[in-house]
C-alpha cells in the first residue's frame, strides 16, 4: 500500500484540460499533467487550498491518500482495513463515500457495481473502528463532515488498482453562491468562464454582448473575470459572517485541523479575497456598459436579474429585453457571445425554427456585427452548417454528457 503526499486532483468538465492545467500551474503547482475530466498536480497543501478558492475552471479538488492492488472484492476489504482510518476522520464525524470506474480489465467480473464496492469500503471503514475504538461511525448521504471517493482500475501486478481520496471541497466548486434561479437548462458556471477563456475576450479590448442569456451565467462570469474578483467570494462572505457554519468539506480534516500554518494561510486568504471582490466590484462600477446580458424570455431575464443581485453585480451588468436578433454592438469592438437551445428533443415543425433561429444569428452578424466577432456554443452540431459563416475556431466542450461546439467568428 501507496501513502501520497502533496499530489492533488481538480476535475473539470471534458475539454477545458488544457485551461485548468495552466491555471493551477499559475496558481503555483510544481508540476501538472492533463487526464480526461481534470489535471493531476503536485503542490503543497497551501497551493491546494488556493486552487479551491480561486479555481474558475475546478468543479472539485481531491487529495490523493492511499492507493493498493486486489484480485477481488474480498481483497478490496482487507486492503481498506490496514489503512488507519483514525488519521483521516474522527469516530464521532460523519462520512460519505462515493467510487467510480476508470478503465478496467473487461474479462474481470469482481466488481459488479459501484454501489457494491460502497459497501465493501463503509464495512471496512466501520469495521476499522469498531475494533479499534469500540465505537462506530455513521454515513451520512447529505452533508457529511467527510468524502470519500474511492477510484477503481485496471491494476498492474493485480488486476484492479484501488484510489482512495478526500473530496476536499464538499458542494462542487462551480456553485459559486450566486444562482439562486434557474432556467431550464442552465450551464455551469465553470463551463461558462471556460468558454469565455477559450474564446480568449478580453475585457479591456471588447464589450461583451451575452445575447441570449437565460439565468446570466456567462454575464457574470465575464464580470468576475473582468474584474478579477475570486469566484468563491460570497462563499467566503457566508462563511466570515457564520464561522461555525463550515461550507468545505476540508475544514473538517486533519489535513487542515492539524496543521496550523495552513489554518493561517486559510485566514489570509479569506481576507485576500473580501478585499479583492470589494476592489473589483467597484472597478465594475466604473465600466458600465461593458457587458450586456439580454433575452428574449421575461422569464429567464426575471431570474438574471435575481442572480445578478445575488452576485452583488446590479447597476454593473446591463440586463436588456429584446430578441436576440435586435440586438446591436455597443460602442467599441463587442463580443456577441450565446448559447441557444440545442433542440434535444424537437416536436413537429421544431426544427424549422431552430433552423430560422441560427440562420438569422448568421445573417445578423453579417449586417450589423462586421468588425466584431461572435462564438456560439451548441450541442446541435448540424446547427452549425446552418449559419451560413465559415467559423474561424471550433472547440470541443461537454456540457454535462452532451459533446458540444464553442465556435468562434470573426467578422470583416
Amino acid at each position: 500500500m501507496k501513502k501520497y503526499r502533496f499530489e492533488y486532483f481538480a476535475s473539470c468538465p471534458v475539454g477545458i484540460e488544457e485551461l485548468l492545467n495552466q491555471e493551477i500551474l499559475d496558481l503555483g503547482a510544481k508540476s501538472a499533467k492533463i487526464t480526461r475530466g481534470g489535471v493531476y498536480f503536485e503542490a503543497f497543501h497551501e497551493i491546494a487550498l488556493k486552487a479551491i478558492l480561486y479555481s474558475r475552471l475546478a468543479s472539485r479538488v481531491f487529495k490523493f491518500l492511499y492507493t493498493f492492488e486486489v484480485n477481488h472484492e474480498k481483497d478490496y476489504y482487507l486492503e481498506a482495513t490496514d489503512i488507519k482510518w483514525k488519521s483521516l476522520m474522527d469516530v464521532n464525524q460523519t462520512f460519505r463515500l462515493t467510487t467510480i470506474f476508470g478503465d478496467l480489465p473487461r474479462e474481470r467480473e469482481e466488481f459488479r457495481n459501484s454501489q457494491f464496492a460502497n459497501l465493501k469500503l463503509k464495512d471496512a471503514i466501520v469495521d476499522w473502528f469498531r475494533h479499534h475504538e469500540g465505537i462506530r461511525p455513521s454515513v451520512a448521504k447529505e452533508f457529511p463532515d467527510v468524502s470519500f471517493l474511492a477510484r477503481i482500475d485496471r491494476g498492474q501486478e493485480k488486476p484492479y488498482q484501488v484510489t482512495i481520496l478526500y473530496d476536499l471541497c464538499g458542494d462542487p466548486l462551480n456553485q459559486r453562491g450566486y444562482r439562486m434561479a434557474k432556467t431550464e437548462a442552465p450551464l455551469k458556471e465553470n463551463l461558462a468562464a471556460a468558454m469565455l477563456k477559450t474564446v480568449g475576450w478580453n475585457p479591456s479590448e471588447e464589450n461583451l454582448l451575452d445575447a441570449m442569456c437565460g439565468s446570466g451565467t456567462i454575464s457574470i462570469e465575464a464580470a468576475l473575470i473582468a474584474a478579477n474578483i475570486p469566484p468563491s467570494y460570497l462563499k467566503v462572505e457566508r462563511y466570515l459572517k457564520n464561522t461555525n457554519f463550515k461550507l468545505w468539506t476540508f475544514q473538517n480534516y486533519p489535513w487542515l485541523t492539524k496543521d496550523e500554518l495552513l489554518q493561517e494561510n486559510f485566514k489570509t486568504l479569506l481576507k485576500e479575497i473580501m478585499e479583492q471582490a470589494e476592489k473589483g466590484i467597484a472597478f465594475l462600477r466604473s465600466k458600465k456598459g461593458l457587458i450586456v446580458a439580454n433575452d428574449i424570455s421575461e422569464m429567464s431575464l426575471i431570474s438574471a436579474r435575481e442572480n445578478i443581485k445575488k452576485a452583488k453585480l446590479e447597476g454593473v451588468i446591463e440586463v436588456t429585453h429584446k430578441d436576440a436578433l435586435e440586438t446591436f454592438p455597443q460602442g467599441k469592438k463587442t463580443l456577441f457571445i450565446a448559447n441557444p437551445p440545442y433542440g434535444e428533443r424537437l416536436e413537429y415543425g421544431e426544427e424549422e425554427k431552430l433552423k430560422a433561429l441560427y440562420k438569422g444569428l448568421g445573417d445578423h452578424w453579417k449586417h450589423h456585427f462586421k468588425g466584431h466577432r461572435a462564438a456560439l456554443f451548441t450541442g446541435n452540431l448540424e446547427m452549425l452548417k446552418v449559419v451560413g459563416l465559415k467559423s474561424a475556431k471550433r472547440h470541443i466542450l461537454h456540457n454535462g454528457d452532451i459533446e458540444c461546439r464553442l465556435a468562434e467568428y470573426s467578422l470583416y
